[in-house]
């Protein structure tokens, strides 16, 4: 199970992202930072966090639900880069709050998985259940870190 997850966060990493040159910018990008520049948030909290997953869930709720799901791709992918750096950052937290951080996260975790797939020609799932599946896990996970 722990080999499976990990995997999944390593495809999180790879899914959809340019590298980055040893100046900084994204492979491709323009000297003046265009269209082709692709930066991700970076939690510095829990709060923060859960604040930029909203976002993006925000972003991904408005795009399958008016049936343009390709406007939600990169939020998606950076959702997914949140959630990857989400549990290190409750590193001082109890053990039970630990636990049930990693449980929402994991959760949140197969949604995305789910909606990428979608993306990349996979099985298409009712959004329905997947929306309600983020509005359940972003709940748990907020009140985890309460």
């Amino acid at each position: 199970m722990k080999l499976r997850i990990a995997g999944c966060l390593i495809g999180i990493c790879l899914l959809g992202c340019e590298p980055k040159t040893p100046g900084g910018k994204m492979a491709g990008e323009n000297s003046k930072g265009g269209a082709q520049a692709h930066e991700h948030d970076a939690p510095k909290s829990l709060p923060d966090a859960v604040k930029i997953l909203a976002k993006h869930i925000e972003t991904i709720n408005k795009a399958f639900n008016e049936k343009k799901p390709e406007d939600a791709h990169d939020s998606l992918h950076d959702f997914g880069h949140v959630l990857e750096a989400t549990p290190a950052l409750a590193k001082d937290l109890s053990d039970e709050k630990k636990a049930a951080i990693k449980k929402s996260v994991d959760e949140l975790l197969a949604c995305y998985n789910a909606l990428d797939e979608t993306l990349h020609g996979g099985p298409e799932i009712p959004f329905s259940q997947i929306e309600e599946r983020l509005a359940a896990a972003m709940t748990d996970l907020k009140s985890s870190i309460e």
